[in-house]
């Protein structure tokens, strides 16, 4: 059996079919792919808090106030920006034909993130 082909038969049909994965649904790899990119920009804000106060005397404060900072101000650029690049991931995944098309829409998201952050320095 081939490993790209998923092979499927109708209930009452002789016929046993085929379905490639590059033609399966896309919206398990696109959710997986914006989760990455959501996970992504967290770790990276955590991060960032953690550089730039240096080793605090208790990680829990500086991990809600991450949490607190990334949930009120972040998830309104985060949410779209992430599922746009998925999108645009995805897209690109299809059309060469990847396998993983996940990884491709976890970078798009990760990339359209960035780029969102980029537009809302500039712009606020």
């Amino acid at each position: 059996m081939a490993r790209g082909t998923k092979l499927f038969q109708e209930p009452g049909s002789p016929l046993i079919q085929g379905r490639s994965r590059i033609r399966r649904p896309g919206w398990q790899p696109f959710v997986v792919g914006v989760a990455c990119a959501l996970a992504w920009s967290f770790l990276s804000h955590v991060l960032t808090t953690f550089a730039l106060e240096g080793y605090p005397a208790n990680p829990a404060d500086v991990l809600a106030q991450t949490a607190r900072a990334w949930f009120d101000a972040g998830l309104v650029w985060l949410v779209p920006s992430a599922m746009f690049g998925a999108l645009i991931g995805m897209a690109i995944a299809t059309m060469w034909g990847l396998r993983q098309r996940w990884i491709a829409a976890g970078i798009g998201g990760v990339g359209a993130w960035y780029l969102a952050l980029l537009l809302a320095a500039l712009l606020g």
